[in-house]
């Protein structure tokens, strides 16, 4: 009976401070207003179990006089404290025991409670916080892919247009190479991730339509592309603007002192290693203002998809301009 009563209120602590306490004064940080209210409520439950423990087993003690309640189940304690003259301090300083064992059992109990009630409160903010970052990570991707395809197809239609000035038989391949790479760029992209082959398809397309404006300099350009993975899942378009800045800054017009060289190895144990590198003309160039979009949206989204995943190591000399990239899948 005494073990179905201390049980109920130790329940009943639990879910005042779970369900009440915790959630009306310390979720809404009222720190000090929580703290006096927990410490009240446990001294008033305390001594509401200490009083009702009391009545309950009065008529029981009274017909047992010559038993009486003591902290030690010991037949020999009790028939000396039955001979001692101070019994009755005896029973007076054990119920001060007994109300102290209270309270700090029932404050044991409330604070287990508000730990857990601040664990799931945990729980639950980081979990929400996670959720918050995919959603920020997949805006930013999105936004930094669609910042690089207008970029890109700036020049590519700018190259058009100089087959079309010109009356060029290459134009419809040319067309239908442009067609091919806008079906990757506005359908395959739109995954996170895509099998190696299909950007080194794209790679390839990209590299040829730069190479339009002169056959000559077909020549200065060197490429490799060894993928034993077909099947590897990379991150669309995280070469091209590489590439790109390449042919833009290499001055690859000048047949006699512009090159360009590109490689792209895929090994078997899911690592990917990409390094394009260019010369730099004696006289610098002018830039568009367009120039630093691409390099800068794929350090950004190297940093973060493959934060930990990846190294970037660029070497800028006066004579050339060198990316080299690892990333571990």
């Amino acid at each position: 009976m005494k073990a179905i009563l201390l049980v109920s209120f130790q329940v009943f602590i639990w879910q005042f401070n779970l369900n009440y306490l915790v959630p009306k004064l310390l979720l809404e940080k009222k720190h000090i207003i929580y703290a006096l209210s927990l410490f009240s409520f446990v001294l008033i439950i305390a001594f509401l179990y200490q009083y009702i423990e009391k009545e309950i087993f009065q008529a029981w003690k009274q017909s047992n006089s010559e038993r009486m309640m003591f902290p030690f189940d010991d037949p020999e304690m009790r028939e000396k404290a039955l001979k001692n003259r101070n019994a009755k301090r005896v029973r007076k300083g054990f119920r001060i025991f007994e109300s102290t064992y209270n309270i700090i059992l029932f404050g044991v109990i409330a604070l287990a409670s508000t730990a857990y009630r601040m664990t799931l409160f945990g729980l639950k903010k980081e979990n929400e916080a996670t959720l918050l970052r995919e959603e920020q990570v997949k805006s930013e991707m999105s936004f930094l892919k669609s910042q690089v395809n207008p970029h890109f197809l700036f020049n590519v239609l700018n190259n058009i247009y100089t087959l079309s000035f010109i009356k060029s038989d290459k134009t419809p391949e040319v067309v239908l190479q442009l067609s091919d790479m806008l079906r990757y760029m506005l359908y395959d992209t739109s995954t996170e991730t895509v099998p190696i082959h299909k950007e080194v398809d794209y790679l390839k397309n990209f590299i040829e339509l730069h190479l339009l404006k002169s056959d000559g300099i077909k020549e200065n350009i060197e490429t490799s592309w060894n993928v034993e993975k077909p099947s590897l899942q990379i991150a669309p378009l995280l070469f091209a603007p590489f590439i790109e800045n390449a042919f833009k800054h290499s001055h690859i017009e000048d047949e006699d002192h512009g090159w360009i060289k590109v490689k792209l190895n895929v090994s078997s144990s899911n690592e990917i290693y990409f390094e394009v590198a260019n010369s730099k003309p004696k006289t610098k160039l002018s830039k568009d203002q367009l120039g630093g979009i691409g390099l800068e949206n794929v350090k950004k989204r190297l940093n973060l998809q493959y934060n930990l995943k990846h190294q970037l190591e660029i070497i800028d000399t006066q004579d050339s301009f060198t990316v080299k990239l690892k990333i571990h899948t």
